[in-house]
């Protein structure tokens, strides 16, 4: 990186984090946040499914009772903070594959969230399932988190109904967006990604917070070489959240680092951004802010791609196909 880079990034960051308001106005286009996570505190229509909730049955109650993230509430957001739309990602901590809160959003928000949904892959019928909500919900694809196995393996990815759903996925060219457990970075994981991306190669696959990279410092930057080996897979895609800003202690020379030699490997036509709003408990005002920041050393044409035409891109079935 030059010495002209470095200052004019150091600039541009001054520039913008006087205030969150500010980091929205000073963009010349509004953004688009491919991850808000709906929830309801109308429990007699939307009843919650947390008994397997992360932080515990009890805590997601609480969250959905004083927090809850409805479409109002986000418009509200989206509105002050400079972010035009995005995307609903099923939380599966509130209600599992119960779809019907984030898909009763979706159909009242005027075209402006994207639905991902969470599907039983042990159910033979939610490839259909797919297929219709797709047809008649706007629905772009779906989501799956899973654990490692003792062995170290991640069968899961390649389950029996798991691979019905991929192939019902590539046929749609529709979104396959992952997530492991632990939350570290594994190459195995890494790996059997590659092997399915290209089994499957008209479906998007998503690595939801990047798939945990560790938040190190020059010249990597946590993106070590099964990382930097996705590269040549053109269908796979990588989001980073204020998730990997907490990881790396809200260090935002870091993190700008990181975004920027993210964009160098793979291409600003292949990373976006997600506020992971409804999970991670932060002002979505400072969210804002902070995904700004972090696009600072980005050119103008590869930030205006992160932060909002990779995300519609992605998250979008072209008519007809």
């Amino acid at each position: 990186m030059s010495v002209f880079r470095v200052f004019l990034g150091s600039v541009v960051l001054a520039a913008i984090s006087c205030t969150p308001a500010a980091a929205a106005e000073a963009l010349p286009f509004p953004l688009f946040d491919t991850q808000v996570h709906f929830y309801s505190n109308d429990f007699s229509k939307f009843p919650l499914h947390a008994e397997h909730a992360y932080m515990g049955q009890a805590k997601m109650v609480e969250r959905a009772t004083d927090h809850p993230v409805t479409a109002e509430r986000v418009f509200e957001s989206w509105r002050t903070d400079g972010v035009g739309a995005g995307v609903g990602i099923q939380y599966g901590a509130a209600y599992e594959s119960d779809n019907r809160y984030l898909l009763s959003v979706a159909a009242q928000s005027g075209h402006r969230i994207t639905p991902v949904i969470i599907l039983n892959v042990d159910d033979p019928s939610s490839p259909e399932l797919l297929r219709k909500l797709v047809a008649q919900d706007g629905v772009v694809g779906f989501r799956k988190l899973g654990k490692k196995a003792k062995d170290g393996s991640y069968p899961w990815l390649a389950s029996a109904g798991m691979l019905d759903l991929w192939k019902a996925a590539d046929a749609l060219r529709a979104v396959v967006e992952l997530m492991p457990y632990p939350r570290s970075p594994d190459p195995v994981f890494l790996n059997q990604v590659a092997q399915l991306a290209d089994q499957f190669p008209h479906s998007k696959v998503v690595l939801d917070h990047f798939s945990w990279p560790n938040p190190d410092g020059a010249p990597e930057y946590g993106l070590t070489a099964p990382y930097r080996a996705l590269a040549q897979h053109k269908n796979i895609y990588f989001k980073f959240t204020t998730e990997n800003f907490e990881r790396a202690h809200g260090d935002m020379s870091l993190i700008g680092g990181f975004v920027k030699h993210a964009v160098d490997i793979f291409g600003a036509d292949h990373v976006m951004w997600g506020s992971d709003r409804g999970n991670t408990m932060m002002p979505y005002a400072k969210m804002v802010s902070d995904a700004v920041e972090a696009t600072a050393l980005l050119s103008a044409r590869d930030r205006r791609q992160v932060l909002s035409d990779t995300g519609k891109k992605v998250f979008s079935i072209a008519p007809g196909k």
